[in-house]
């Protein structure tokens, strides 16, 4: 495969988890988050797979917007990725109201179910 191939794919795997988290569909976010995912949220806490996703499908967590830009993609092997880009989101999150302007980091790992995120670390941005 190209890495102009493997660009376009890792941008869409970054778009259908945009779309995923947007809409709360757990069984998308699922297949796209890697068993072994370590996640560092924005307020320094450590999440697993099982976490993240029931911020989602408990509904603590819903988003009204998400708005990716600025993602920069490098590849640190054949089967390994890395996104950096800024993430504008507006949403409830344990019953109150948030937007904020966030940069996220994702590690991108493909394997026989595709590529999946292996790693995740955010933050505000000032």
């Amino acid at each position: 495969m190209s890495e102009a191939a493997a660009v376009e794919e890792i941008a869409a795997a970054e778009e259908h988890l945009r779309r995923a988290a947007l809409a709360g569909d757990v069984a998308a976010l699922d297949a796209l988050l890697a068993d072994d995912l370590v996640f560092v949220n924005f307020a320094g806490h450590v999440l697993d797979k099982q976490d993240d996703l029931d911020l989602h499908r408990s509904g603590a967590l819903k988003l009204s917007r998400t708005d990716f830009s600025e993602l920069s993609i490098r590849f640190l092997d054949a089967h390994t990725a890395h996104t950096v880009l800024r993430v504008d989101a507006e949403g409830v999150a344990g019953g109150v109201p948030f937007a904020a302007a966030l940069r996220f980091s994702r590690v991108w790992r493909r394997g026989t179910p595709g590529w999946q995120v292996v790693a995740i670390h955010s933050c505000a941005i000032a």
